[in-house]
């Protein structure tokens, strides 16, 4: 394959005798350059038409002697750096960049010489979720997913539209209050963007480990966005195990929002979690005495915006999994944003347990 490197679109500050490459938020890279001939290699880079083997021709022409040999040396620094990319979008379709154009410039970030963003996007485009829940975080988490071309969703709820949904579940509108949320989900998909992504609805109960494995066979992810039965995160956790994937899930508590993931075999468990909470109940025997006086009702505080914000943390979850542009953030890792205390976040992880059967 003939690849051509790209300078990616980043700010590039030249100095007296050295180069600043300005690329993500929190990194920078200097580079000495007494001679320009730096700058003149990031010129030539940044035009994404010559192959490694045609730049030290076109250096020449500029004044510098460099060897073949030396120029991959140098490209290769500034791949490790991660600031190139390979030029053009590896044969995706004229429909394909059109659609997902946003979606590879962003894929950018994690592109380099090795894989391309229209790698990341197929990976995208070849998965198959699990989505367990239509209302707030999950019709979102659709929405998020059917936008980034996820080849195929199934989406498991058994409720139907209210009125109150309306205020922030955006998959659905006045036309389908009383009908299946599943049902309203897949026609909004189909009218959206049918043609990239296959939505097929479950309208069902989800209610044991056996259920959960026999809705998620062939799946590469599942995305946990129900609350019950209360222990619907333990059941979840123990069938991804068999399945041998990972799932993403959320949810709103009081005022705090929060997120976290599990990869079966590499991070540690809801099952860990739950045990570790149990050894610290243990340890602690004046949490036993205590006694709940009145307990907190579920109550629903998730508005447009919290539903969207969490929607968005779980998706950007599920898509680090389904494409593999960077490790995954909330792997046995618990994160919130507390959202009457100033947005303060806090990213928690948690120990494999030494008791867990599972792990």
């Amino acid at each position: 394959m003939r690849v051509i490197p790209q300078l990616k679109p980043i700010s590039v500050i030249q100095r007296p005798d050295e180069v600043i490459l300005l690329g993500r938020a929190l990194e920078a890279t200097y580079l000495d350059d007494d001679n320009g001939s730096v700058t003149a290699l990031l010129r030539l880079l940044a035009e994404g038409s010559r192959t490694v083997a045609e730049l030290p021709a076109a250096m020449r022409e500029r004044g510098f002697e460099v060897t073949e040999d030396e120029m991959a040396a140098a490209v290769g620094a500034l791949d490790d750096v991660g600031v190139l990319l390979r030029a053009g979008d590896d044969g995706l379709d004229a429909a394909t960049l059109r659609r997902h154009e946003s979606n590879l410039r962003f894929y950018d970030l994690f592109a380099g010489l090795q894989r391309t963003s229209a790698q990341f996007h197929r990976g995208m485009a070849s998965a198959d979720v699990l989505l367990l829940g239509a209302g707030g975080m999950g019709s979102g988490v659709l929405q998020s997913l059917v936008g980034l071309g996820a080849g195929r969703v199934r989406v498991v709820d058994f409720d139907h539209v209210e009125e109150k949904n309306l205020a922030r579940q955006f998959a659905y509108g006045h036309a389908d209050v009383g009908r299946p949320k599943v049902e309203a989900a897949k026609d909004w998909a189909a009218r959206y963007c049918g043609e990239t992504t296959v939505v097929e609805s479950v309208h069902a109960r989800v209610s044991d480990v056996d259920g959960i494995v026999a809705l998620g066979r062939g799946a590469s992810l599942v995305v946990c966005a129900i609350d019950s039965p209360d222990d619907v995160h333990l059941l979840v956790n123990r069938a991804c195990f068999e399945l041998g994937v990972p799932f993403v899930t959320g949810g709103l508590q009081y005022s705090t929002l929060f997120y976290w993931s599990v990869h079966p075999g590499v991070s540690a468990c809801r099952l860990c979690l739950q045990l570790n909470r149990e050894d610290e109940g243990g340890a602690r025997p004046e949490l036993a005495e205590q006694s709940v006086v009145l307990p907190a009702g579920r109550v629903n505080r998730a508005t447009g915006p919290v539903a969207q914000l969490l929607a968005g943390f779980v998706a950007m979850e599920a898509g680090r999994y389904l494409t593999g542009t960077d490790e995954p953030v909330a792997a046995g890792v618990y994160h919130t944003v507390e959202l009457a205390d100033g947005m303060r976040t806090t990213r928690v992880p948690w120990p494999r347990n030494p008791r867990c059967p599972l792990c």
